[in-house]
């Protein structure tokens, strides 16, 4: 009776998913009946699997680490006119999210008869959530206000889901294979773009800006083609490879004695490539928040004379050893460095200006979330008169590329320095380090904590709305918290050996 009713509950929830797709897909496509005829056999085929008990909740983990990383959506309500904003594009994990989150909440329900959970820091994002919505609603833009909270909303709901899905170390196991299966796919399509020199842009992908493709250092007379992979620009690239690199070096460093030949291996695999992708992406705030994030890697473990320092400069000298050989073979590297940018720099420090202008204006409560260009044309900052009107108007179609500066000027001063507490809140999970017994989960721990500090600095020098990146950042943060709870009333084993 419980598999009836909770069966047929599931496929109520299916049906209404389905019916406001639907609507969603008419308003956004002028009514189109070949996407409203997909939308309705894609949800009912889902419908028909779930019936039969073939996608179960783990089948629906997976198929959600293995498309996160792939910005492919459909805009259910698009931004309007010049006003940037989230609006609403789902992408294809997002809606697995939702539809996971409702197999999972009529298990909990019906079949366990237990309450959905919500851990402390469950409510720590549920607040910050609520001040997302607090921020749509007082910017006063309608729908757009509405659909950019929605946006936010999935990311937090992927956050939610995660922590308490992933229940098991084989839900682990899973979640890793997938992330490695993911990020093989996606190193295949990154390594079909620098052979063409062209994005190769998926179906439904967004197209990358222009001016993204490639870059030109004029002095040497070279020029540097930027792969984005599946996102819409090569930052986004950079800052997905930076959540993986700090996990990946973690487990490398905890040696091939710690840990499964394959599990070693995998991760080894995924440092070496990410790493070269990292540099080809000629994105120097990535190429900072990883150094950052391996740099918190190094220091627990050598802490926890996990390594020792003679092994430390093993891996320096072979690191410099490789960078030599890469820069040797890709001079652009060092020119991203050295050489002009394209007016990058100047034009951060001239938003970064005019957020500053916005905060003074709004500092308790901000313009709203989604209002950040509405405000920005009436609040004019001074470094707007060294530049030209062109150079204006292209930056007023823009938000700052930092996304504190961002938090501040839509939802106040407050909400940022709340949203910073809740980072480090989220980094804080690995700690104390003596709770994680078992090699692996120690270094998924510290390696995860090392992503999540990586993107606290990544979110200081890039455009971080609610897109993707934003989803990837909270579901990383989803795993650690899942792989905290799983250690709540777990047996105590054996202490970590040291290095010899």
């Amino acid at each position: 009776m419980n598999t009836v009713l909770s069966m047929s509950l599931t496929l109520g929830l299916c049906a209404l998913v389905t019916v406001g797709m639907i609507i969603g897909a008419d308003a956004s496509s002028q009514g189109s009946l070949k996407i409203a005829f997909m939308l309705v056999l894609a949800l009912s085929l889902l419908a028909s699997m779930l019936w039969y008990r073939v996608a179960q909740r783990r089948y629906l983990l997976g198929l959600l680490f293995l498309t996160a990383p792939f910005d492919v959506s459909k805009a259910v309500v698009a931004p309007v006119g010049q006003f940037y904003s989230p609006a609403l594009y789902v992408t294809v994990a997002e809606a697995v999210t939702v539809l996971l989150a409702l197999v999972w909440a009529v298990e909990q329900l019906f079949q366990r008869r237990m309450k959905l959970p919500v851990s402390p820091l469950d409510a720590l994002a549920l607040g910050f959530l609520a001040l997302v919505w607090f921020g749509a609603l007082h910017a006063g833009a309608g729908v757009q206000s509405f659909s950019s909270a929605t946006a936010y909303s999935l990311c937090v709901l992927g956050f939610y889901v995660v922590s308490h899905t992933v229940q098991t170390k084989e839900d682990v196991r899973l979640v890793l294979f997938m992330v490695f299966i993911s990020f093989c796919l996606q190193a295949v399509y990154v390594a079909a773009q620098m052979g063409t020199h062209s994005f190769l842009t998926l179906p439904g992908a967004k197209v990358a800006p222009v001016g993204t493709q490639g870059l030109s250092f004029e002095a040497e007379q070279v020029e540097a083609f930027r792969p984005v992979g599946s996102f819409d620009h090569p930052n986004a690239l950079a800052s997905y490879l930076t959540l993986l690199l700090s996990p990946a070096l973690a487990l490398v460093l905890m040696t091939r004695r710690r840990l499964p030949v394959r599990v070693w291996t995998a991760a080894l695999v995924v440092l070496t490539v990410a790493g070269a992708l990292l540099l080809l992406t000629l994105s120097r705030g990535g190429w900072a928040a990883f150094l950052l994030g391996a740099a918190l890697v190094g220091v627990v473990y050598w802490r926890k004379h996990l390594i020792g320092s003679g092994y430390l400069l093993v891996i320096a000298g072979g690191t410099l050893t490789a960078l030599i050989a890469v820069v040797a073979i890709y001079p652009q590297i060092v020119l991203r460095l050295t050489e002009s940018d394209a007016r990058s720099t100047e034009s951060r420090i001239v938003l970064s200006d005019q957020a500053l202008t916005i905060i003074k204006a709004h500092p308790l409560i901000g313009v709203g979330y989604g209002g950040y260009n509405r405000a920005a044309i009436d609040n004019t900052p001074p470094s707007f008169a060294l530049i030209s009107e062109d150079y204006q108007k292209q930056l007023l179609q823009l938000v700052v590329h930092n996304h504190y500066l961002l938090l501040a000027a839509e939802l106040g001063v407050p909400a940022m320095l709340y949203w910073i507490f809740l980072m480090l809140r989220f980094i804080r999970q690995a700690w104390p380090l003596s709770r994680w017994k078992d090699p692996g989960m120690f270094a998924l721990a510290v390696g995860l904590a090392g992503a999540l500090l990586s993107q606290m600095l990544y979110l200081a020098s890039d455009n971080y709305y609610a897109d993707i990146r934003v989803f990837l950042l909270w579901v990383t943060a989803g795993v650690l918290q899942a792989l905290n709870l799983q250690t709540d009333g777990a047996p105590r084993a054996a202490p970590l050996e040291a290095a010899p």
